[in-house]
């Protein structure tokens, strides 16, 4: 999801011109410089003089970036640096013969040869930035180069969302959305192939520079390495997401699922995650999500792989059993629709929490020496809760936030803070209003839960924004406790959590151990869970009849 960006510029413009004598005596009008590039991403970030891509495949410490590019020069210089404010150039390499190439297919560019820099064996795991630069423009390209021996450095990984920054990727003339393609058409099929653009990075970037100015160890690989190899996530005992990450295959999110009930713990820092599912070309060069279950080749054939939103018939897989949230009941902070705003900061009705989190449980460990108490606002100064924020369906019990479960959230999510929304997606197919929420309203719902019995932790921060307040002393330590309590896996149930028993039947309540938070639940609050749980099942069980 997003909102309409400035209107596109042409594929190719002349920068200036001369006049030259011909042989003939006549005056001709020639370039005086080649067409300037076209990579323009419609969001105030246009680049003229160069540009490039990475090719699909694997990218790893002592293998190789193998990029493409077009240029107003033939002559230019790659340097790459690990992505953050302060971090040093480690590598330039110059190149020549670079041709200037048009974006005019969104399928595949073809931007001749590929430029092949070597990656050394001893660079350590991480996101890094790509910049092109030929004298006269720079262009940087981000990527996420693995570790060849997975874990070897730190158990804690970030993911990128290289899928979702290619959807939303205009170069060559489409993306997977109409706002920014030409004649306001999407295309249920784009290359994997293409400039992502600066702006799609900014919060892994702000992510991953401030793991390295706190000394945090982590290691990085790409959504298309989850979606390569069932046995990557094995080698961490946390995996962190960021930003946004919204577009996911069916080898994604199983990896996902099966990583976390082995017992692997996972942090999630990001917003509109998980909302489409998506599938590859064999050669994981072209991407295909049409958004739209019968115009899906696949509708009928092989529901389990449709391209639509996963809550969605025929998939019926909400996203809320793997992240516990989902769009659908969250929505846009700062949301402008017919001129008027909705949950604007310091705008009408603004009760003092509008694109900050409002403390539900401050006994909580992930709260330890945030100095927060409950009804507390962090990172409204900085605006962590936008653009878009996920959220999970409760109820108040006690002046306390109970999940329902009737959207797939398993009944064990302990909510610890919440934040308004305007849910423009809202199933009752009214914007704004969601019926069966507190409040019947969109909301934001910062917790952690277990998928299963015996799974890891999942912390969930659901906001694309969050690395945007890591500056934030409240929002820096409350992403420490997260990061310092799940990069070691534990063989035990994590009693700060309410375990409800999803997947054996058994209902128990676990009371809270020294590290703080949680505590048991009142026994109107167990009765509204037990309630809720039995509805979940009926309608699952109903929609099962239903597509036989």
């Amino acid at each position: 999801m997003t909102q309409p960006l400035p209107p596109r510029h042409s594929i190719f413009k002349k920068v200036s011109t001369k006049l030259i004598l011909g042989v003939t005596g006549i005056f001709i009008l020639l370039p005086l410089e080649t067409f300037a590039v076209s990579c323009n991403f419609q969001n105030s970030d246009t680049f003229t003089e160069i540009c490039g891509y990475l090719e699909a495949g694997e990218i790893k410490t002592g293998g190789q970036l193998n990029l493409h590019v077009s240029s107003t020069t033939p002559h230019f210089k790659v340097n790459i640096r690990r992505a953050g404010h302060d971090n040093t150039n480690l590598l330039t390499t110059s190149f020549n013969g670079a041709g200037n190439y048009g974006a005019n297919s969104h399928t595949q560019l073809n931007w001749g040869s590929a430029y092949t820099v070597n990656i050394p064996s001893d660079w350590t795991s991480g996101i890094y930035e790509v910049s092109l630069n030929n004298g006269r423009g720079s262009y940087p390209e981000f990527v996420a180069i693995k570790a060849a021996q997975p874990g070897s450095h730190s158990k804690v990984l970030v993911l990128d969302s290289l899928p979702t920054k290619i959807a939303y990727s205009p170069i060559g003339g489409k993306s997977l959305y109409g706002f920014n393609s030409s004649n306001g058409q999407a295309s249920s099929q784009v290359g994997m192939e293409r400039p992502t653009g600066r702006g799609q990075w900014t919060e892994h970037r702000e992510f991953v520079g401030w793991l390295d100015q706190e000394g945090i160890a982590y290691e990085a690989a790409s959504m298309m390495d989850l979606h390569r190899d069932p046995s990557l996530l094995g080698h961490y005992n946390l995996v962190i997401l960021v930003g946004h990450n919204e577009y996911w295959s069916k080898e994604m999110r199983d990896n996902w699922d099966n990583y976390l009930t082995t017992g692997g713990n996972a942090a999630i820092f990001s917003g509109n995650t998980m909302w489409w599912q998506v599938r590859f070309s064999e050669d994981a060069k072209q991407m295909i999500c049409y958004k739209n279950a019968m115009a899906d080749p696949l509708y009928g054939i092989d529901n389990s792989r449709v391209t639509t939103n996963w809550f969605n018939q025929p998939i019926n897989r909400p996203e809320n059993l793997s992240i516990g949230v989902s769009f659908r009941h969250g929505g846009y902070h700062d949301y402008t629709e017919n001129g008027v705003q909705y949950y604007v900061k310091n705008g009408m009705y603004d009760d003092g929490s509008n694109g900050g989190f409002k403390v539900t449980d401050a006994s909580h460990w992930i709260f330890e020496g945030t100095g927060l108490s409950n009804g507390s606002i962090f990172g409204r100064a900085s605006g962590i809760s936008g653009y878009e924020v996920d959220g999970a369906l409760f109820q108040m019990v006690n002046n306390h936030p109970v999940t329902t479960g009737e959207d797939g959230t398993p009944l064990n999510f302990q909510i610890l803070a919440t934040t308004p929304t305007y849910a423009v997606n809202s199933p009752s197919g009214v914007p704004g209003i969601v019926y069966n929420n507190h409040n019947s309203q969109g909301w934001g719902t910062l917790g952690l839960f277990k998928p299963s019995d015996n799974s890891g932790t999942v912390f969930v921060a659901p906001t694309i924004d969050w690395a945007e307040g890591l500056q934030e002393a409240s929002v820096g330590r409350i992403t420490k406790n997260v990061i310092n309590q799940l990069k070691s896996r534990t063989t035990t149930t994590d009693s700060t959590i309410i375990n409800n028993g999803i997947g054996n039947g058994n209902t128990q309540i676990v009371l809270q151990n020294n590290s703080g938070g949680g505590g048991s639940l009142p026994v109107l609050s167990l009765l509204i869970l037990l309630i809720s749980k039995l509805i979940w099942k009926i309608r699952k069980n109903s929609t099962q009849e239903i597509d036989k």
